[in-house]
């Protein structure tokens, strides 16, 4: 299902960031999603300074909560479940872009970790 809005979102995070994931960078825009910090869900609004690129594979462990960043350190940090996989666990401490709201950040790293429990 595609979300009302989602591709202008799209979009204009590829307008504000380029072909670059904010995890694993430069990327083919083709495997590029645009992922909200927030869930569209609670929210229904696509804020721009809430939204990141992604690559697909990235943005399922982002959705499915076994990826986040830390909001003191703006790296990445894992699931512990993620441990052993060789594709993610270099991800581990990855900086993440600039630009998204720090507060939106910080919310997601609380309400994900605090899964990980």
């Amino acid at each position: 299902m595609v979300r009302n809005g989602q591709s202008g979102f799209r979009e204009n995070l590829i307008r504000r960031y380029g072909h670059v994931c904010a995890v694993t960078g430069s990327c083919p825009v083709e495997v590029l999603q645009a992922a909200h910090l927030r869930g569209f869900a609670e929210h229904e609004t696509h804020n721009l300074t809430e939204g990141v690129l992604l690559r697909a594979d990235v943005h399922l462990l982002f959705d499915r909560h076994l990826l986040t960043v830390d909001p003191t350190t703006w790296r990445v940090v894992l699931a512990p479940s993620l441990s052993g996989y060789d594709a993610y666990e270099p991800l581990e401490g990855v900086r993440f872009a600039d630009g998204p709201s720090e507060q939106a950040v910080r919310d997601h790293f609380v309400a994900v970790t605090a899964k990980w429990v």
